[in-house]
């Protein structure tokens, strides 16, 4: 055999082979994409779930209605994280959980945030796996980062409640908060999830502002207890 032959032979060979490279490559990052776009459709619908649910006011009497609606959008997600279920199986989920994070703590979030409502319980990672995701994976970073999310939306409930003087209520989304503050802080959760640092000190800030908006309409409804009847 001729050397230029043998070097022809070789080449064709490594040229092959840096073809089915290609096709892994494009083939993973294809699928990488596609779980992007399910991300941000149910991060989407997550938020609009979410804003759907602050319309729960005190005084309102569509609280069932509102509670609702936002269950048939939890329920619309189904579809999607049953396409991120199919889109890795037989696949190394670690390799593409980047592309569907965002998503599913958007979503744990508002899933959370209705059951609070609904339930005024934390609702469980296995109820949040066996009811909503199904094979869709979820891994407890991302649990315990919606949980960290939704202490923002229960603070604004709470005042809400809490400055119209719904104190029931308003104390039941409170004590929901403290718990879930107990929980993250005491659990070694900081390396669990991408950014949990930054989500436990807004964590942090949002019951801050919880108690001392509660203090002020304490004090401030009892200086009005205390203050004599004027005179018609």
């Amino acid at each position: 055999m001729k050397a230029g032959t043998k070097f022809t032979i070789e080449n064709s060979k490594i040229v092959r082979q840096f073809e089915c490279y290609r096709q892994q490559m494009d083939t993973r990052n294809d699928k990488f994409e596609r779980l992007v776009k399910i991300s941000r459709d149910i991060t989407i619908i997550s938020k609009r779930i979410i804003f759907k649910l602050h319309q729960i006011l005190p005084g309102n009497e569509n609280h069932e209605e509102i509670l609702m609606d936002a269950s048939k959008k939890i329920r619309e997600l189904e579809p999607m994280f049953f396409k991120i279920a199919k889109e890795l199986d037989g696949e190394d989920m670690n390799r593409y959980h980047r592309a569907f994070r965002a998503g599913l703590e958007e979503f744990i979030e508002a899933v959370s945030f209705y059951w609070a409502i609904k339930h005024l319980t934390i609702i469980h990672p296995d109820v949040v796996q066996r009811e909503f995701l199904g094979e869709c994976p979820m891994l407890p970073g991302d649990y315990f980062a919606g949980l960290a999310d939704l202490t923002g939306e229960l603070m604004r409930m709470c005042i809400s409640f809490s400055s119209k003087g719904d104190d029931v209520r308003g104390f039941a989304l409170r004590e929901l908060l403290y718990q879930v503050n107990a929980g993250l802080t005491m659990s070694d959760t900081r390396d669990l999830a991408h950014g949990m640092n930054r989500k436990l000190e807004v964590m942090l800030n949002s019951l801050k502002k919880c108690e001392a908006s509660n203090y002020t309409i304490r004090v401030r409804g009892a200086e009005f207890e205390d203050s004599p009847t004027q005179p018609c």
